[in-house]
């Protein structure tokens, strides 16, 4: 089989830190070669140095059996190399047909007719059904993907590598992207597919490297290995099976809410979430859930019903309202809503603690606060000092629920609480949230994970087209009872009537 590319001997450092370490990688015509590893352990920092975006240190790059130096992305694209970023690189602006061919236009530059119709070809290979003149602020998430691809497909890539290609996508356009990436790989592509889902692995790839800590592990036969020597090559030890608290000791009702509503988001949603306890709102990307939790904590208005807290009820809550309650509001978007990603660890620990008041801006005591929570929170690098966006999403995620810990948090929400996050950095996550909630902290969760939602509540509210639609205690929850309300498949007698 054609070799398309090698990476051999590969190193980087940064300030004097090595994070890339006699690394290889290959990839050959026809293949899906994925990488495996932490959040932490370099695949990034390998994939912008195959796209140009950083030079190694030392080591050889060949592309089709020769010798090459990329310098930036733009030799990367000379040598037939496309990557498609984990955070879409698309102008929203402009149209499908001009993002596509963005920096590859040719004499169509201002010909948008001639220029729509160079591009439909590309469209019908990724199979996406939109106008080329369609503006791209206006497709999904899913068609912006395969606006990527075609760009990609436009340039006649040979070599595309995907970051977390699926982290937005809904099952069924996954499997459209499946399907997009098994007719590249017949056509003689080369993908290099980046995942923390081992289903997707299970699903796409031919081979597996994995990367610890910045070295080479191994390249594997997907065929030839069990999940379970993956995770243990990745992580360098056999993870223990955690199940989950079972026995909590559930208190009082923290929160309640009662017949809340916003227009054209969600309606009539009860509930009620007890210190100790951790309920997750289940359901289908859409159903209304992230909605919920953020009117709980005054993010977006609700036009109807009531919210207590501790029996107090909240008329106009507000984010300020709320944090001083003692409510703490973890969002999905970690890079976006949740961490100042310039500033330090430090800083990014403290940042509630001092809105309420609770400690001084004095370096000597925020020190002794953050440098106890690292510790407790196991964060690593173990440096107050580190930039926030220089740690993996796992050990952001940590420094966030810390933040909230210092705190003094007794109601926590928390909207995809391991979403990006490695197989190690998932478990340490959930031993947090089983410690939170024994420390009688109410926990009130937005998950897609399945397992994920399984693993951590004690009771599963189910949402679909933004009513509640159903409620399991953990005993009578299971994966299909759980999708089958969702998809109304199921009902649930109690529910049902409002729907």
């Amino acid at each position: 089989m054609v070799e398309l590319l090698s990476a051999q001997q590969i190193n980087k450092s940064f300030s004097g830190v090595h994070v890339l370490r006699d690394v290889q990688f290959s990839l050959r015509a026809g293949e899906v070669h994925a990488l495996l590893g932490e959040n932490g352990a370099g695949k990034s920092t390998l994939l912008k140095t195959l796209f140009g975006i950083y030079k190694p240190d030392s080591g050889t790059l060949s592309v089709n059996g020769q010798s090459v130096t990329l310098s930036s992305p733009g030799d990367a694209q000379a040598q037939g190399i496309a990557m498609i970023h984990q955070e879409l690189a698309l102008i929203p602006e402009l149209t499908v047909a001009q993002n596509v061919l963005l920096g590859n236009e040719g004499r169509e530059v201002l010909n948008y007719a001639r220029m729509e119709a160079r591009v439909q070809p590309f469209l019908d290979q990724v199979g996406l059904m939109v106008a080329p003149g369609t503006p791209v602020k206006r497709l999904t998430i899913a068609q912006q993907q395969m606006v990527e691809i075609a760009r990609a497909v436009a340039r006649q890539a040979r070599i595309i590598i995907m970051d977390e290609p699926t982290s937005s996508l809904t099952t069924h356009e996954i499997e459209q992207l499946y399907q997009v990436v098994r007719e590249l790989t017949a056509r003689g592509v080369g993908i290099i597919y980046v995942s923390h889902h081992f289903d997707e692995i299970e699903a796409l790839a031919d081979r597996v490297t994995v990367l610890r800590d910045g070295a080479y592990i191994g390249t594997v036969n997907q065929r030839d290995v069990t999940q379970e020597q993956l995770v243990n090559m990745m992580v360098g030890r056999n993870l223990v099976t955690q199940t989950g608290d079972h026995n909590r000791q559930v208190g009082e009702v923290r929160l309640d809410v009662q017949e809340l509503s916003r227009t054209g988001a969600f309606q009539d949603i009860t509930f009620r979430v007890h210190a100790g306890e951790v309920v997750t709102l289940a359901g289908l990307i859409g159903a209304g859930r992230t909605e919920v939790l953020r009117a709980i904590y005054g993010a977006d208005p609700f036009t109807q019903g009531k919210i207590q807290l501790d029996g107090q009820r909240i008329t106009r809550p507000t984010p300020a309202t709320m944090m001083r309650l003692g409510v703490g509001f973890i969002a999905e978007d970690r890079r976006h809503q949740g961490i100042v990603p310039d500033a330090k660890v430090s800083v990014n620990m403290m940042l509630t603690s001092w809105a309420k008041g609770k400690v001084g801006v004095r370096e000597g005591e925020m020190r002794q606060r953050v440098e106890e929570q690292i510790q407790q929170l196991g964060i690593r690098p173990a440096n107050a000092n580190q930039i926030i966006r220089r740690l993996s999403g796992g050990n952001q995620q940590k420094v966030i629920l810390g933040r909230w810990l210092s705190a003094g948090c007794q109601l926590l929400l928390i909207d995809e609480p391991t979403r990006g996050i490695d197989v190690a950095s998932k478990a340490d996550i959930y031993a947090l949230i089983d410690d939170l909630a024994q420390q009688g902290v109410a926990i009130l969760m937005v998950s897609s994970e399945l397992p994920e939602v399984l693993r951590l509540s004690d009771r599963i509210l189910v949402m679909r087209e933004g009513h509640l639609v159903g409620e399991l205690t953990r005993a009578e929850a299971s994966e299909e009872r759980i999708l089958g309300l969702a998809t109304g498949a199921q009902t649930d007698a109690n529910y049902s009537a409002v729907v």
